[in-house]
């Protein structure tokens, strides 16, 4: 009963902290500005990158993978309370889910890509390095430089390689819940900016390739 306690309020608190407004914050004390309202509305580290500076996002980028990410699968961990592998990947995505869905900010937010960087650094090393290397090397040695298609192909990819990699079957559903997260957030944050159209099958598709309403990244970031 006391472990089942636990581990509600790990997930309930992972949820929490994950949903700290972090760029929202540091654009309202840095620039004087609602981040919402600027560029994609995105309340990430990327809108903030365009609208504040890069300097700001670094440590945004810091606090959503060390806090946001790590503390709370550490805390669930054998290191700390022992609560199983399947609550600390359960810990991860409700910190990637509060991201996404800040229960302080209108339920608006990030994508989480930072934060499962610090819960992946603490489930499992060398997934976490098999992940990030595919965008980097997209973007890296590829003529298409857009890190949000590459991010997408890595996400996809994240449970065929804990498979492959043999990983316990937990980090296996946590691959599989990021994704469909991912998908959701994707499919369902953008804006239309000031366009009066409706909500079509290639506008979706649109989103979830390229996680905006326009294949344009320039034109998008700018309006």
């Amino acid at each position: 009963m006391m472990d089942t306690l636990l581990s509600i309020a790990v997930i309930a608190g992972a949820y929490l902290v994950g949903s700290i407004p972090t760029s929202y914050l540091v654009g309202r004390l840095a620039a004087g500005i609602d981040i919402r309202e600027h560029g994609s509305g995105n309340i990430g580290a990327s809108n903030l990158t365009v609208q504040v500076g890069a300097k700001w996002a670094v440590p945004v980028v810091v606090f959503d993978v060390a806090i946001k990410g790590s503390i709370p699968v550490l805390i669930a961990s054998e290191k700390v309370l022992g609560l199983g592998l399947g609550v600390e990947a359960a810990g991860g995505i409700a910190a990637v889910v509060g991201h996404n869905w800040s229960i302080f900010s209108s339920l608006q937010g990030g994508r989480g890509m930072a934060t499962v960087l610090g819960a992946m650094l603490i489930l499992n090393f060398p997934l976490l390095v098999i992940y990030g290397t595919v965008p980097a090397l997209g973007v890296l040695f590829t003529p298409w430089k857009d890190s949000a298609v590459w991010w997408l192909i890595a996400v996809i990819l994240m449970p065929v390689w804990a498979a492959l990699l043999n990983l316990p079957v937990e980090l296996v559903w946590f691959s599989i819940a990021f994704a469909l997260v991912t998908a959701t957030k994707r499919m369902t944050s953008n804006s239309l900016k000031n366009e009066p159209g409706l909500i079509t099958s290639r506008l979706l598709m649109t989103r979830f390739v390229f996680d905006r309403d326009i294949a344009d990244r320039e034109n998008w970031v700018e309006q």
